[in-house]
């Protein structure tokens, strides 16, 4: 999400939900893990995603998240 202007700060991004998550395989330390996010949805200040987690190529987790921005208030 890229959506502030030069000058301003950038908004606070909320999680307002994780859905569908499904852990598919162990993550361990150093592993290198790929997020590759798909826009499905926008309203106003909502937004909706699906995403995968690959880690060499293989699935590793996937779920379905909406996020809310907001300004900082400062």
């Amino acid at each position: 999400v890229n959506a502030h202007s030069p000058g301003r700060k950038p908004p606070l991004v909320y999680f307002t939900s994780i859905n569908k998550a499904r852990f598919r395989k162990p993550v361990m330390p150093g592993d290198r893990v790929e997020f590759h996010m798909t826009k499905t949805n926008r309203r106003r200040t909502m937004w909706w995603y699906k995403g995968r987690a690959l880690v060499d190529g293989l699935l590793v987790c996937e779920a379905e998240i909406a996020a809310m921005l907001a300004d900082d208030g400062a």
